[in-house]
């Protein structure tokens, strides 16, 4: 099978990341910045913030899990429509949109807009996430790519409702 231009910038690209970029100083860092976009990671910050933080941290976990619950609701619906192959491992087909990525932007996207002075901070440790991916080999870079898209995205959207989303009390 042919790949189109679009697909073979894409595999050239992983492997640049993922075989050239290889040695032992990233081997080491590279897993720790993944954990940045883990689910499990800002699940239990939005949980913390919520349930012990101040006022302004409180309402700051509130904004932060209404976007990380849309978007990644999104990138899994997108997941399953899309069927994309990982790349080192084909029988895994939930490659598109990065699920870590999705994750790590639409959480820099709600902390930029509470705190717009880290704007800078907080998009290059989602950006540090979306290079880690590619680089464990876990996806293809336009798969990062479709992950901030829509983690910036529907975080974008989710933010629109601010004012009902920091009604919520509990």
């Amino acid at each position: 099978m042919c790949a189109t231009p679009a697909e073979a910038a894409d595999r050239y690209l992983f492997d640049r990341i993922h075989s050239d970029l290889s040695n032992d100083i990233l081997d080491g860092i590279v897993p720790v910045i993944n954990d940045f976009g883990s689910s499990r990671y800002v699940i239990g910050a939005v949980l913390l913030t919520t349930v012990l933080g101040a006022e302004k941290m409180r309402d700051t976990g509130l904004l932060v899990g209404a976007g990380f619950a849309a978007s990644s609701l999104t990138a899994l619906a997108l997941k399953r429509a899309i069927g994309r192959p990982r790349p080192l491992n084909p029988e895994d087909t939930r490659s598109m949109p990065s699920g870590h990525a999705t994750v790590a932007f639409s959480a820099a996207t709600a902390l930029a807009h509470r705190y717009p002075r880290w704007r800078f901070a907080f998009y290059t440790v989602a950006g540090g996430v979306a290079f880690a991916r590619v680089y464990l080999g876990r996806h293809y870079p336009s798969d990062v790519l479709a992950g901030a898209a829509v983690g910036v995205g529907v975080t974008r959207l989710v933010l629109r409702r601010e004012r009902g989303i920091l009604s919520v009390r509990f």
